[in-house]
């Protein structure tokens, strides 16, 4: 793990995804997208959303690209170092909330300063309660606990983890957790927040060694839940940890500056705990492409149905990259499930060529299973099938 941040992992060109038999189509339509964006960019201009960097087409997907935030929406982000003065100003405290167990919309909230964790190498601070106030007043250990965190350009209330603490509120008797790092997230220059996510997977098992040593958590019934860089983040926090979790849930885990990196300590990966499950919704685009977990999901193909996950569905209406928290916090409370059926191989998988035994995707996955599932979903809510797709 220790090499994370070093190797994350072209720190001037992404990590490439292998060629695809979509790859011709995208060209053409980033033919279009040249177009458009010469037109547009006055206009960022005019608003302040300015270029650091000139925005040449032929460096689309090396320099810069267009992400999605965690409502969906598409901005844009350099893919290069950022600037000295914004390197000396990134702020050092993140947002722990919790929420209690019996539907509750106020959460205690700690301020943590994890300036501490930037340098922490081949060491872990004990764990105290001092510093983290009320935040676990009313943790219960009986019950199970799940902690989400956020990607980039995203926060506790964005709608990628908004549906899934909703959806775990609503079902009560959950200690749930939010992680918000908004003010490091929120940065044009993409490979920052992408840097900065191992420090605060250093604060979350931090937080995982406190529940355990001080407040009686039964690890193995710990669940962490990460949307894009946020999945990366608990992966490092399931490695740093000094008690193994039962489980981490990766949606979309972020392909920029990950994917191709040398070694399974520089992303989220199966050892990270006990179970690992991936939803991957715009594989080998803004999302991994190759499987990473214990078990990993590509509903439709690993790409959502149209719009979906296509250059220009990521400028005008949203991506995909987001639809893997929609399929997860609607599979918490579906009453007819997504069910995947497993694949020999990927490239099986992206044959639709599997028919394999079927299990359920999502909060209600088998902790037992393993390889690689397609899953067929509706194009809008809700997207689950049921037994019969």
């Amino acid at each position: 793990m220790y090499n994370s941040v070093a190797c994350i992992c072209n720190i001037i060109h992404p990590c490439r995804n292998e060629i695809s038999g979509t790859f011709i189509l995208f060209q053409w339509i980033l033919a279009g997208i040249a177009a458009i964006v010469k037109v547009i960019r006055p206009v960022w201009w005019i608003f302040g959303v300015r270029s650091h960097v000139p925005l040449r087409d032929e460096d689309y997907n090396t320099t810069w690209l267009y992400m999605a935030n965690g409502d969906g929406e598409a901005e844009l982000a350099y893919l290069l170092e950022p600037p000295p003065e914004i390197e000396r100003t990134m702020p050092m405290f993140v947002q722990f909330e919790y929420y209690g167990s019996h539907q509750s919309l106020t959460p205690f909230i700690s301020n943590i300063s994890i300036e501490q964790f930037s340098d922490t190498v081949g060491r872990h601070p004990q764990a105290h309660d001092d510093e983290w106030g009320e935040l676990l007043a009313e943790f219960k250990p009986e019950l199970d606990t799940k902690m989400l965190v956020h990607g980039w350009k995203a926060n506790t209330q964005s709608r990628s983890i908004q549906l899934i603490r909703d959806a775990y509120n609503r079902r009560g008797n959950i200690n749930v957790f939010a992680i918000n790092w908004r003010d490091q997230a929120d940065s044009i220059y993409y490979l920052k927040p992408a840097r900065y996510s191992i420090h605060v997977g250093r604060a979350v098992s931090r937080l995982i060694d406190l529940l355990v040593e001080k407040h009686y958590a039964d690890p193995q019934r710990i669940h962490l839940i990460g949307h894009s860089l946020g999945a990366h983040i608990m992966g490092y926090a399931g490695s740093f940890a000094r008690y193994r979790v039962g489980r981490i849930t990766g949606l979309d885990p972020a392909r920029p500056a990950f994917e191709n990196c040398i070694g399974p300590e520089n992303h989220l990966d199966a050892t990270d705990a006990e179970f690992v499950d991936i939803i991957h919704s715009c594989a080998g685009i803004l999302g991994f492409q190759k499987p990473i977990g214990s078990v990993d999901f590509y509903p439709n193909g690993g790409r959502a149905p149209q719009p979906g996950c296509s250059e220009l569905a990521k400028i005008f209406t949203g991506c995909s990259h987001g639809r893997a928290s929609e399929y997860f916090a609607e599979s918490v409370h579906s009453d007819k499930g997504f069910y995947a059926s497993a694949c020999n191989s990927l490239d099986d998988m992206k044959g639709k060529n599997c028919s394999g035994k079927r299990i359920l995707m999502g909060d209600p996955v088998p902790l037992h299973a393993s390889g690689v599932y397609f899953v067929k979903t509706a194009d809008k809510p809700s997207f689950a099938l049921g037994a019969n797709s």
